[in-house]
């Protein structure tokens, strides 16, 4: 990739990581019609850069079948639609930018081989997939949630293993999907953490093995200057 795409994705990670604050603040946070305005109007332009780079990379791939099927979750993050669930599928895209921007580099070989093998995007979509059910159901069944970011909230704290107590539920439905909140995020970070331990075992068995490789051909060589040693003193 040449010095003037990275450039332009790396254009593309910074804004559509501001665009992704903006849109979490105007959710969690009361913001005036001003505000609220603004940062609609800028995830409209950071969409619109993103569809650019989309049908630009959908052009120039080799395989357009496989591009569709590895982009199809992130579609969905690139429309500006007031809607939490697919603002959310924003963060898959911003994953996939900057693999692509770091798989680009020849001096980042570990982080290449870091992305390619923990499937971290696919991670991130789950991750944000359960995160939308458990919040939709706790809100929908627990009356002690009265909001989206409230229940965004809880099940984040849920998940974390924090929990602040601030936000509780009050129905048996809903500290049930509590539980599964707790469960579901141990699960996904231990996912996170096994795809990254996996990495540097891996590592750690290349290293040994090219290690005894090594050893293995010194003896070889040392058994070969041996037994032309000994060839040598039966001739004499």
């Amino acid at each position: 990739m040449s010095t003037r795409k990275r450039l332009f994705y790396l254009i593309i990670i910074f804004l559509t990581f501001i665009d992704i604050l903006f849109l979490g603040y105007s959710v969690f946070f009361s913001v005036s019609s001003t505000v609220r305005y603004s940062a609609v109007a800028f995830d409209l332009i950071v969409c619109i850069i993103l569809w650019i780079e989309f049908f630009y990379s959908y052009m120039h791939s080799k395989n357009k079948k496989k591009y569709l099927k590895d982009n199809s979750f992130s579609i969905l993050g690139m429309f500006p639609i007031d809607f939490v669930f697919l603002r959310a599928l924003r963060l898959v895209k911003l994953v996939q930018l900057i693999k692509l921007y770091v798989l680009a580099r020849e001096t980042t070989g570990n982080i290449s081989k870091f992305l390619k093998h923990t499937l971290l995007d696919k991670i991130i979509f789950i991750a944000i997939l359960f995160i939308f059910i458990v919040t939709v159901s706790i809100r929908l069944l627990d009356p002690g949630i009265n909001d989206i970011p409230t229940a965004i909230w809880f099940i984040v704290v849920s998940m974390t293993s924090t929990g602040y107590g601030d936000v509780v539920p009050v129905t048996h439905s809903g500290r049930l999907i509590g539980i599964i909140a707790m469960i579901g995020g141990i699960l996904i970070f231990a996912t996170i953490t096994a795809a990254i331990s996996t990495i540097y075992m891996s590592k750690i068995s290349r290293s040994h093995h090219d290690n005894l490789e090594s050893k293995i051909d010194d003896l070889s060589s040392e058994v070969e200057r041996l037994n032309k040693k000994i060839d040598e003193l039966k001739k004499e």
